[in-house]
């Protein structure tokens, strides 16, 4: 009879002095914490800035004048994201500042947790990682609903590639019930063979949030965000938008208006070429990202390639998109900590630590940058003026970083998937405490 396989921990060891490790914790509980009191006093409360928030709560307070239901708000976000933005209004913040405060408490209560998760399963890197990338985003971090299903597709990175497939596919449903894109992270879950219990999983998850849509709003409200999407203009941060809005800036035949769709858009002689390029591009990106996909399975489906990927597939849909907000850039930031925060963490299942630690700089990069455009220049985007060449500057950079971001990203995963040797054990990254035992480590799947 062959015994059963030894159980795999993958968790980082925080030290073994009982006090050193409770230091280090109590450490990074401060880090955390002061860059989040920073971030809400310098964004937030100082600028007194309601962004999103002030949007969701006008939603509420006419719903409530006028007795209506979910099927009549918020149809851009899947019915579950609209229900969760106007709980705080059932729940009593029936004025701006309540409401405000109530959303602030949520995406600081995701980032919370997500931040627990990195620690226990990553250690310090993970964690101050990702404290870096939001602290660069600014107050996207607090008064964006996007927060939650970044995170949530996250730890669905994280946990595909520690090989908890079932549980990474439930994530995965629940971070499309948040907004759609999560779904695109599903194949990561599976691999060459076994594939039925994440399968099943992503399945009844889907069933259960469909079957509750469905009595809170009907069948047009569950398939409204798809369609919202799909009738939108060219919004002006959108990477085909890159040339119209450096025309704009010199051609009065170009225009920038908020659109019925709540986003500042972009019209003029060369948008609708672009809106086409931009239809062609995504199909073109969808069967480039498959053939990778099958690059993938083919030579193994090695799980240390999951978070590129994981960027790739996400990547891919920002680019080619005909609306692109800042908040995308959350999309990308928490496979990003995940990355550098396994490569980090000593054994023979981490990804290379140098690749890892460039994708994670030009991840950085690219968020500092979004800050720039979005909320410090802004303006320079709307009304023409003298700041508008740097703004535009910033937006040129930003978009052409992120087409860098998805060719780096689809490069190291094609070089990690080629079906490598298993690595042996590697020097830690950043010292002990951030290590996991050699040969403690693994690739093994349930």
């Amino acid at each position: 009879m062959t015994p059963p396989a030894p159980t795999v921990d993958r968790r980082p060891r925080w030290g073994s002095d009982a006090s050193a490790a409770a230091t280090l914790v109590l450490t990074l509980a401060v880090v955390w914490g002061v860059a989040k009191l920073l971030a809400v006093w310098g964004w937030v409360v100082a600028p007194s800035e309601y962004g999103d928030t002030y949007y969701y709560f006008l939603t509420a307070e006419e719903l409530a004048r006028a007795g209506g239901g979910i099927d009549d708000a918020l149809r851009e976000y899947p019915t579950p994201a609209g229900l969760l933005l106007l709980l705080p209004w059932e729940l009593g913040a029936t004025d701006h500042e309540k409401y405000r405060a109530a959303v602030i408490g949520l995406t600081t209560a995701a980032d919370a947790l997500f931040t627990l998760l990195l620690g226990r399963r990553l250690g310090p890197v993970g964690v101050l990682a990702w404290v870096a990338l939001t602290a660069a985003l600014g107050p996207l971090v607090l008064l964006r609903f996007d927060l939650l299903p970044a995170v949530v597709a996250g730890a669905a990175v994280l946990l595909a590639m520690e090989g908890r497939r079932v549980a990474a596919s439930v994530l995965v449903g629940l971070g499309t019930g948040l907004k759609v894109w999560p779904i695109v992270l599903f194949p990561l879950t599976l691999r060459r063979r076994q594939n039925l219990a994440p399968t099943l999983a992503l399945a009844v998850t889907g069933v259960a949030l469909v079957a509750a849509s469905l009595l809170a709003g009907g069948w047009d409200r569950l398939l409204s965000p798809l369609s919202y999407q799909r009738d939108r203009g060219l919004q002006i941060e959108a990477v085909p938008a890159t040339i119209p809005m450096r025309e704009w800036a010199g051609d009065p035949d170009f225009r920038v208006w908020f659109s019925t769709f709540h986003a500042f858009e972009v019209t003029g002689p060369s948008v609708g070429p672009w809106l086409t390029f931009a239809q062609v591009a995504s199909i073109v990106g969808a069967v480039l990202c498959l053939a990778l996909l099958a690059w993938w399975f083919h030579h193994g489906a090695d799980p240390q390639a999951i978070a590129w990927l994981a960027l790739v597939l996400v990547g891919t849909f920002v680019v080619t998109s005909r609306a692109l907000s800042p908040q995308y850039l959350l999309w990308l930031a928490a496979p990003a900590a995940v990355l550098v925060g396994l490569a980090l963490r000593d054994g023979p299942d981490a990804p290379p630590a140098a690749p890892a630690l460039f994708t994670f700089a030009l991840v950085l990069s690219l968020c500092g940058l979004t800050t720039g455009v979005y909320p410090v220049y802004y303006d320079a985007l709307l009304v023409r003026g003298r700041l508008t060449d740097r703004a535009l500057f910033l937006l040129t950079l930003r978009n052409v970083g992120l087409l860098v971001l998805v060719a780096w990203a689809a490069a190291c995963a094609l070089v990690t998937s080629r079906g490598t040797p298993a690595r042996g054990p590697r020097r830690p990254g950043w010292g002990s405490l951030t290590a996991t035992p050699p040969g403690r480590g693994g690739t093994s799947l349930e």
